[in-house]
C-alpha cells in the first residue's frame, strides 16, 4: 500500500476504516480476477477520498450462497463505497456491506490455511527461521510430532493427578463453591464456570518438571529465535486447560493487550513486517488427547495479532469464514502469540479435554487476568 496517499502519518487517521463487501452471485475463477482486477483499478477514490484495495476471500452468506468478499481502506462512508461499487458492476452482481472495523481485517487466503501454519516437508529452511516468519505474519503455527504417545500418556497422567488433587483441595477448602458453575479466581486455579478452568501447575510438580526436561529442551532454539533466551531473557508459566462434558462455546479474545508504547501494525497491509512489536509473550497449546468436533479444540483469527483496532471482533471473524480450527492430535503444539484472537468451542463429547499451556513470556511480563491473589488454602472469609 502506497501510505504517502494519507500524508506522513497514515497511522492515525481518525475517519480511517477497513471496510468489507461482498459481491453475489459468485462468479468463476476468471470471472472473479477479472471483477477484482476492474474495481480495484477503476475505484481509486470516492468523493476525493481515497481507496486502497487491500484482499479478498470466499465465504457463504447467511443462505448459504458463495461470495466474493474484498476489502478496502477509505475515509469515505460505507454507503458511498456500496453506492460507487454497484454502479461499476451496473446490475451483474449485488453488493453488500459485510463488515467494517476500525483496523485491517484479516481474511483467509483462498487456497487456506493448512499450508501456511503446518511446515511442509519440501522447505528447506531451518525450522526456527520458519517458524519466527510464520507466527510473525500469521501469529500461529502448528508443531507436529513434539512429543511421542508414550511421552503423553506419561504427561497426562500427570496432569490428570494434578486436577484431582486441585478439585479435592477446593471441595474441602471452599465447599461453598459449585465447580464449573461458579466464577472464581485462587492463586492455583481459576474458571470463568461454564465447565472451563485453567489449573496452574506448581514448579514442583510433576508436569512441570517433565515440561522442563523434555519440551523446553527440545524447543529452546525456537524460543531463543522467537522470543529469548529461556531463564535469561523469558521464563515460563506452565499451567493445564481443561474442559468438561458440556461446557460451551467461548467468546472471542486475546490472552494479553498489544502493550503500551508498543506499535501495531496500523494501516500498512505490511504493517507486521515494517511496524508490529515483537511479541512479548507465546503459548504452546499441546493436547493431551486427539481433538475433533466431539470433545471441541480452540478456533483462531489467524492474523488478528497484528493490530489492536480488531478487539472485539471476532464474531465477524466467523461470518466471513477467516478462522482456522485447531484439531490437532495428541502430541502436537499450536504455538500462538499471546496477541492473537482465539476462542475455546464446545465440549459435546463425553470426555475431559485437558491441554498443556505453556506460557513463555518476558521476565518483565507478570500474567496478572487469569488467577486470583488468595489461594485455595487461605482461611475463607464471609
Amino acid at each position: 500500500m502506497d501510505v504517502r496517499r494519507w500524508g506522513p502519518d497514515n497511522q492515525t487517521l481518525p475517519n480511517m476504516q477497513c471496510l468489507l463487501i461482498g459481491l453475489r452471485p459468485m462468479p468463476a475463477e476468471r470471472e472473479a480476477v477479472e471483477l477484482r482486477t476492474k474495481m480495484w483499478q477503476q475505484v481509486t477514490d470516492i468523493d476525493g477520498l481515497p481507496v486502497q484495495w487491500v484482499s479478498f476471500s470466499t465465504a457463504q452468506d447467511e443462505d448459504r450462497s458463495p461470495t466474493l468478499l474484498l476489502s478496502l481502506l477509505t475515509e469515505a462512508t460505507a454507503d458511498n463505497v456500496i453506492k460507487v461499487a454497484t454502479e461499476l458492476i451496473a446490475g451483474e452482481y449485488s453488493c453488500e456491506l459485510w463488515g467494517s472495523a476500525p483496523a485491517i481485517l484479516p481474511l483467509k487466503p483462498c487456497e487456506g490455511y493448512e499450508h501456511l501454519l503446518i511446515r511442509s516437508k519440501s522447505d528447506l529452511a531451518p525450522f526456527e527461521d520458519w517458524a519466527y516468519s510464520t507466527i510473525k505474519q500469521w501469529g500461529l503455527f502448528v508443531q507436529n510430532n513434539l512429543l511421542t504417545a508414550d511421552e503423553v500418556e506419561q504427561l497426562r497422567h500427570y496432569v490428570l493427578q494434578e486436577i484431582d488433587n486441585a478439585e479435592s483441595l477446593l471441595k474441602l477448602h471452599r465447599p461453598r463453591i459449585k465447580i464449573g458453575k461458579d466464577l472464581m479466581a485462587f492463586k492455583e486455579i481459576a474458571s470463568r464456570g461454564n465447565e472451563r478452568f485453567d489449573l496452574l501447575l506448581e514448579p514442583s510438580s510433576l508436569g512441570c518438571q517433565f515440561v522442563y526436561n523434555f519440551i523446553i529442551k527440545r524447543i529452546s532454539h525456537v524460543l531463543e529465535r522467537i522470543i529469548g533466551l529461556v531463564d535469561k531473557e523469558v521464563d515460563c508459566d506452565v499451567s493445564v486447560v481443561y474442559s468438561k462434558p458440556g461446557a460451551p462455546n467461548q467468546g472471542w479474545h486475546a490472552d494479553g493487550d498489544h502493550q503500551k508504547g508498543s506499535n501495531d501494525a496500523g494501516w500498512d497491509e505490511d504493517g507486521w513486517k515494517t511496524r508490529l512489536s515483537d511479541p512479548y509473550a507465546l503459548c504452546l497449546f499441546i493436547p493431551l488427547i486427539d481433538l475433533d468436533d466431539n470433545t471441541g479444540y480452540t478456533q483462531f483469527w489467524p492474523a488478528s495479532h497484528r493490530n489492536k483496532g480488531l478487539m472485539g471482533f471476532g464474531p465477524l471473524a466467523e461470518i466471513v469464514d477467516a478462522t482456522w480450527n485447531g484439531k490437532c492430535e495428541a502430541g502436537q503444539a499450536i504455538w500462538y502469540d499471546y496477541r492473537l484472537m482465539h476462542r475455546g468451542i464446545r465440549n459435546s463429547s463425553c470426555t475431559l479435554r485437558p491441554v498443556l499451556q505453556v506460557l513463555v513470556k518476558h521476565k518483565w511480563y507478570i500474567e496478572r487476568r487469569n488467577y486470583g491473589d488468595e489461594s485455595i488454602m487461605s482461611l475463607e472469609t464471609s
